[in-house]
């Protein structure tokens, strides 16, 4: 009698904690499929997104303009996530690589801004302040120290997915 009591209990035990076990197992499953199906979101997003530079140049109060294209099937937008980095001669021939942080205000030294966005040479009426496929955004920045004459530098933008676009200017 004394062992069919202690083989209940067993029984029991064994039970409860094969439960536990499979609840412990079904919850780290459900925790990684989340976090695969976030992963796969992610690189859908980033293989829809692809923006081109179509020029770059720099005025005489050494400010930089450029356009570039949303040329991927994701709309782009939250400009202050986007990082802006400009690698340059100066005129004593000093390298810089400065990363350009976004700015709404007066652009000041070493800020961007965006100018506008257009679609077709119009400016946008759908969706403002959003670079849907297609439309194209001038980009503004002001360089301090000055860019050297007779150099060529690379400006690199670059949107919160990772997706970069590379160009180059020279004064």
């Amino acid at each position: 009698m004394e062992t069919v009591i202690v083989s209940i209990i067993c029984i029991a035990l064994i039970a409860f904690g094969g439960m536990t076990m499979s609840r412990g197992f079904m919850t780290s499953v459900d925790s990684s499929t989340t976090g695969l199906n976030t992963v796969g979101q992610r690189n859908e997003t980033i293989m829809r997104t692809e923006i081109i530079p179509l020029s770059a140049s720099l005025s005489s109060d050494n400010t930089l303009e450029i356009t570039v294209e949303n040329s991927g099937q994701t709309k782009l937008a939250e400009f202050d996530k986007w990082d802006i980095i400009v690698q340059y001669y100066d005129s004593t021939h000093t390298y810089h690589i400065v990363w350009l942080p976004y700015t709404t205000e007066a652009l000041g030294d070493n800020e961007w801004q965006v100018a506008w966005i257009q679609f077709n040479g119009k400016p946008e009426i759908f969706e403002p302040n959003i670079l849907n496929p297609k439309e194209q955004m001038l980009i503004r920045a002001k360089l301090n120290p000055a860019v050297g004459a007779g150099t060529t530098n690379m400006a690199v933008v670059a949107t919160p997915s990772g997706i970069t676009a590379s160009t180059y200017f020279s004064p």
